[in-house]
C-alpha cells in the first residue's frame, strides 16, 4: 500500500514539474519568437496553443498515461490584442493623454490535469491538478 502511495506521489511531481517546464518554454517561445522568425532558423517550434503545449510536453513526460494528460494555456492579455502571446503591448486607449502611454504585461500560465488511477485500484480515479505562471519573456 506504502508503494502505490509513493507512485502517486511520484505522479504529483511529475504533474507540477510539466506545469513548470511548460511555463517556461511558453514564456520564451511564444508571440515574438515566432514573429522573428526563431522556429524556422532553430527547428525549436513556436507555441500558439494548448495543442502545441501538450506536444511539447508528452515528450518531457515519463511515467504518465498520455491518454489521461490534459494540458490548458492561457495568456493574459486583454481579448482586443491579437496575437495573444507577446511580452507586452502598449495600451491603446484613446481616453489616456497622450495614447499608448502604459505599458501592459503579458503573463502565461500553463496548466497540467493528469486523472490517476492508482494501481491496486482500491479507490479513484484521483485529479492531479498543478498550474504554473510566468511573465512572456521573449
Amino acid at each position: 500500500m506504502m508503494v502505490v502511495g509513493a507512485m502517486a506521489v511520484f505522479r504529483f511531481q511529475e504533474v507540477a514539474h510539466l506545469a513548470r517546464e511548460g511555463t517556461r518554454y511558453a514564456a520564451t517561445h511564444a508571440g515574438q519568437y515566432d514573429l522573428d522568425g526563431n522556429p524556422a532558423s532553430t527547428g525549436i517550434p513556436a507555441v500558439a496553443t494548448s495543442d502545441d503545449m501538450r506536444a511539447y510536453l508528452l515528450t518531457k513526460a515519463k511515467l504518465l498515461d498520455p491518454s489521461k494528460l490534459t494540458v490548458t494555456i492561457s495568456y493574459s492579455a486583454p481579448a482586443a490584442y491579437s496575437p495573444r502571446n507577446m511580452p507586452s503591448y502598449d495600451d491603446t486607449n484613446p481616453a489616456l493623454v497622450p495614447p499608448g502611454q502604459i505599458t501592459i504585461f503579458n503573463y502565461v500560465t500553463v496548466t497540467v490535469t493528469y486523472q490517476l488511477y492508482p494501481e491496486m485500484f482500491l479507490t479513484g480515479p484521483y485529479t492531479l491538478t498543478s498550474t504554473s505562471t510566468l511573465p512572456v519573456a521573449y
